[in-house]
């Protein structure tokens, strides 16, 4: 699936806009389906599921406005170091996560982390790293990574509702982003609708549901807008025989040595999908010649 005529897909999409004084640019998110899926590849509940959702939705907003055409990865990393989660963005639209937990589930607030990953153009990585704050969760550790990691104001919200039965009813997030030509008037009045009418996400998701339109339309209510872009999103793996094999060379010649003396098939899983593959010891003997 590719990130070109979002609006004729009635899957996860975003949308991107410009108002037309300069003063923000808006990113809208659906993530519906694709949290959905990799909670369930993870088989994640919860707390755990609902913090996963959010830094997959947050991890996208990012690639989206920074760098849309490139790899981002947003990680978790729970109070006192209790467990990690990880949302890989990949600039095809294609998304895929993983959880690490230590015991129980992962626990965000002062102690915790998020760290934002992001490929650059001449192949090198940016990076940051900032606390989880008590009051605003992953919304605003996304908000302050934006600020001090990338110098961009912003506003951020991520949300995620739950069903009774522990399923993803409605998933989505928006960036509001501040540009230089943006004037008082115009900024105190999305500040005050930033505040009062947005500051809780999943009341927003709830009410609004995630239609990236709908969401466009109640954040610039009163602004003229020009939509500027579209983008789908879904969850996708990115693993193949080739790169299981691949990750084999990690081996060192002893555990190559004892795969091939006793003979036995490797049964191995896709950490993100859990998709099996087979490695048959006599593929692996080529490894060993070259160690």
């Amino acid at each position: 699936m590719l990130e070109t005529d979002a609006h004729l897909s009635g899957g996860d999409r975003a949308v991107t806009t410009i108002t037309e004084d300069g003063s923000f640019r808006v990113v809208t998110l659906r993530s519906t389906q694709t949290v959905t899926a990799a909670i369930a590849a993870q088989n994640a509940t919860g707390t755990t599921a609902e913090h996963l959702a959010d830094l997959i939705t947050g991890s996208v907003l990012v690639r989206l406005t920074m760098a849309p055409d490139l790899r981002v990865q947003g990680v978790v990393r729970g109070k006192t170091g209790k467990g990690t989660l990880v949302a890989d963005c990949h600039p095809d639209g294609g998304c895929r996560a993983l959880v690490r937990e230590t015991a129980g589930p992962i626990e965000i607030g002062p102690g915790s982390l998020v760290q934002v990953m992001r490929s650059l153009p001449n192949g090198t990585s940016h990076q940051g790293v900032v606390e989880i704050p008590a009051d605003y969760g992953i919304s605003g550790a996304f908000m302050v990574y934006m600020l001090e990691s990338e110098q961009v104001t912003s506003v951020i919200g991520v949300g995620c509702v739950m069903s009774e039965d522990d399923k993803v009813s409605v998933a989505g997030g928006w960036i509001v982003q501040l540009l230089p030509e943006c004037k008082e008037p115009p900024l105190e009045l999305m500040y005050q609708r930033m505040r009062l009418d947005f500051a809780d996400p999943k009341s927003v998701l709830r009410s609004l549901g995630g239609d990236p339109e709908t969401l466009q339309s109640e954040i610039l209510y009163g602004m003229p807008y020009q939509q500027t872009g579209g983008a789908l999103i879904e969850h996708r793996c990115y693993c193949s025989p080739e790169r299981v094999f691949a990750s084999m060379a990690t081996l060192g010649r002893a555990d190559l040595e004892d795969i091939l003396r006793k003979g036995e098939t490797l049964h191995v899983s896709c950490d993100y999908c859990n998709r099996p593959y087979e490695v048959h010891p006599e593929t692996l003997r080529g490894l060993l010649e070259a160690s």
